[in-house]
């Protein structure tokens, strides 16, 4: 597998940092691009330049040239920052006109989750701007990888660090694609620089569980704790979807509520957290002698159910 020049947007956050470290420790070259050095940020761009990253400030992040200036001899730009719908409707097209203008051979928007391309418009608010930006994408004529790792382990195994009960939604019996940040940080990494996935999407797949296995899972390795239970049907998911408005209510994220039931439905009510067709790649397939840590290890650890 030849070696790639990445530029990376978002690198200190939560898919950025284990993606850039594995881009480094796969021996990739890897340019960091930030709009300021902060304190809120510092700490994460230091401990990226001492594994060998080259971080470039790029104040003007909405102006073409100043990006394609600050991306310029990178065969690969991967935008790891929060899909919010300002990024994807006001920022991402800039960087994808800069990386064109740069020469930039591939493209990766941010994704890190449900298979947008499998998800019909109207479907979910969220979705309905990324696919809007894929029709962009696609037709701008650069290459690009959609990488899919369904769903993190913190936000859908049952635990009480993100929830204040033993949470589930829609349908129990789904199949949920999960895996932990690090592992999705790698294989996204090995994804997003292999000739193979080029102008293909990438869904991570190593781990199945239905939510029914989820619960008699911690019902084994937790038997006398008292936990509560919340259920939130798919006909509720259904109703809010189409009703909650733009406030954020939940635990933990930046969703808006109807954003949020939005996710909710296409996960829980019509799976499309994972998807394989015709233009998706496993990447159990791409990369089988990969060993990602298991939902039964987090579910089974203390410091992952209960610590805050």
């Amino acid at each position: 597998m030849s070696k790639k020049h990445v530029a990376v947007f978002g690198a200190t956050g939560q898919v950025g940092t284990p993606l850039t470290k594995s881009l480094l420790k796969q021996g990739h070259e890897v340019t960091v691009i930030t709009r300021r050095r902060s304190a809120a940020n510092e700490t994460g761009l230091k401990d990226h330049e001492n594994r060998g990253a080259r971080v470039k400030v790029c104040a003007e992040m909405q102006r073409v040239d100043a990006v394609a200036d600050a991306i310029k001899g990178c065969d690969t730009v991967v935008a790891c920052v929060p899909g919010s719908i300002p990024i994807i409707q006001d920022s991402e097209p800039i960087w994808l006109n800069a990386a064109i203008k740069a020469g930039v051979e591939r493209f990766v928007p941010t994704e890190f989750g449900s298979h947008t391309q499998a998800i019909g418009m109207g479907d979910g608010e969220i979705f309905d701007y990324k696919k809007r930006f894929h029709e962009i994408l696609f037709e701008s004529g650069i290459g690009w990888t959609l990488y899919y790792n369904g769903g993190f382990f913190d936000y859908f195994l049952p635990n009480l660090r993100f929830f204040d009960k033993i949470t589930t939604f829609g349908n129990l019996d789904l199949p949920i694609y999960t895996h932990d940040i690090e592992d999705i940080g790698y294989i996204g990494a090995l994804s997003i620089t292999d000739d193979r996935t080029l102008n293909k999407c990438v869904q991570v797949d190593y781990n199945s569980l239905t939510q029914n296995e989820m619960l008699a899972l911690i019902r084994k390795y937790w038997p006398d704790y008292p936990f509560e239970y919340e259920h939130f049907s798919s006909e509720y998911i259904i109703e809010m979807k189409g009703k909650a408005g733009n406030e954020i209510s939940a635990k933990k994220g930046a969703e808006t509520d109807r954003q949020r039931w939005g996710i909710n439905y296409v996960n829980y009510v019509i799976g499309k957290l994972a998807v394989f067709n015709d233009q998706t790649l496993r990447a159990s397939e791409l990369f089988p002698d990969y060993v990602c840590k298991r939902p039964e290890e987090a579910l089974s650890d203390p410091r992952f159910m209960f610590e805050e």
